[in-house]
């Protein structure tokens, strides 16, 4: 969600692509953060860039943890892929015959605690890529590294990552890399579409005024009180999974700030406290003799996230 020149995704892919290069393979890097297609409402600003992945081999989708969820940039792009997946059945054709995916997924790094106070590193089981896999329609993939594919960056809560400025150096993320790469070139086969790119890029086509997330945020030339209100009656409607709206109410709040729209911001900041405060277990919920500073519902959405605080210039 960030810019570029401050995310750990974009250095990331930057770093795959110059591997790929190394070994003559050519790449290019589509940042959706470019486009902001989710406040968007005239045409489909993303959709030409679909045509660059008609002759493409090897699919990487590269997605950060916000809220516990890959971002609705990534969702909603596993979206598109989906959405024309099931036109090219309509038309008898096999539209990714012998195309390769691979899900990464970046993230802070994982601790948890033991009783005595000892700090646990603890490992990544792999749910976003599970998640990310099963919104993506049935694909082929490289083979899967054990744990997935991923990379624990450097955060707040834990700084034993590496950060975006010597990920170049980090040992493990260039494994994780070069064992992909491998893997791309044992399961690549020569071929060529038996589609043109003309049916391509309509089976990529929708006329829902929503598609692909489209409407989820404002743009900054349609912040105003009233589309603040409207927009926020819409996401509570539209959205059950509470982390998703969370990560709408902190990109949105941001967007307000940076466009110093205060009361427009302060709007989406109450959205975002009442989450937290529903989330957390109140006095009247702990049995006698219980005594607790802080504790949290199950699943809920928790106030004490890094991503509640974190900038992430949208």
């Amino acid at each position: 969600m960030k810019d570029p020149k401050n995310s750990d995704t974009q250095t990331w892919c930057e770093l795959l692509s110059k591997s790929m290069k190394q070994q003559s393979i050519e790449s290019e890097i589509i940042n959706l953060k470019q486009f902001d297609y989710e406040a968007s409402t005239g045409p489909d600003m993303l959709h030409p860039e679909m045509g660059k992945v008609y002759d493409a081999d090897f699919v990487v989708i590269a997605s950060p943890v916000n809220f516990r969820e890959s971002t609705f940039f990534a969702r909603n792009l596993a979206g598109r892929f989906k959405h024309a997946y099931e036109k090219s059945k309509t038309l008898d054709i096999d539209l990714y015959q012998n195309k390769i995916f691979e899900v990464c997924i970046m993230q802070g790094c994982l601790t948890d605690d033991s009783k005595d106070g000892t700090e646990i590193k603890d490992i990544y089981h792999g749910r976003p890529t599970r998640i990310m896999k099963r919104l993506l329609p049935p694909v082929k993939y490289v083979e899967s590294l054990n744990p997935p594919l991923h990379v624990s960056f450097d955060c707040v809560t834990d700084r034993r990552g590496p950060t975006r400025q010597n990920l170049h150096q980090d040992q493990k993320s260039l494994d994780d890399i070069n064992s992909t790469i491998e893997s791309f070139k044992k399961a690549y086969v020569q071929h060529t579409p038996t589609f043109s790119k003309e049916i391509w890029m309509k089976c990529f086509e929708s006329d829902d005024p929503n598609a692909f997330g489209r409407g989820y945020t404002l743009s900054t030339e349609n912040l105003t009180e009233e589309n603040v209100i409207n927009h926020r009656k819409w996401v509570n409607q539209n959205f059950e999974e509470q982390h998703h709206r969370a990560q709408i109410w902190v990109a949105m709040k941001e967007r307000c700030i940076k466009n110093d729209f205060f009361d427009g911001a302060e709007m989406y900041f109450d959205e975002q406290f009442q989450m937290a405060r529903k989330g957390q277990v109140t006095a009247g919920e702990i049995a006698d003799g219980d005594y607790r500073i802080m504790k949290w519902k199950g699943n809920s959405f928790r106030g004490t996230r890094t991503a509640n605080y974190r900038p992430n210039n949208y």
